[in-house]
């Protein structure tokens, strides 16, 4: 039973980790700014960005039910899903887009962020 133990647990970054997570997003943002988006692995750009995302709900005891920490929860959660629309297979024309879930557009912003 304890290796049923082992799987249920989230492996949390460390704080080396967490400093790799930061220096990704923030070379990422300069890569953006320089209009060298295309240099960019953005599917781990938005996992690091999701890592930053939780560790901040953690340190910051953010409730992840109520509150800004359900947000940053769901922001999270979508960083980490994250693929790029590139490498992804397209989605057939009948289905419908997920709900943002009423984000307020958060996941939209997020999104956004990571379009070229």
């Amino acid at each position: 039973m304890a290796s049923d133990e082992t799987q249920n647990k989230v492996i949390e970054p460390s704080s080396s980790d967490l400093l790799a997570s930061a220096k990704l997003v923030a070379n990422a943002a300069q890569s953006t700014l320089r209009n060298e988006s295309d240099k960019v692995d953005k599917t781990k750009v938005a996992d690091a960005a999701g890592d930053l995302l939780d560790a901040a709900g953690k340190y910051g005891k953010l409730d992840d039910q109520k509150g800004v920490g359900q947000y940053v929860d769901k922001a999270a959660d979508y960083l980490h899903q994250y693929q790029d629309k590139a490498a992804a297979p397209s989605q057939p024309a009948d289905s419908k887009p997920e709900e943002s879930g009423g984000l307020g557009g958060l996941a939209n912003l997020a999104g956004g962020f990571f379009k070229k």
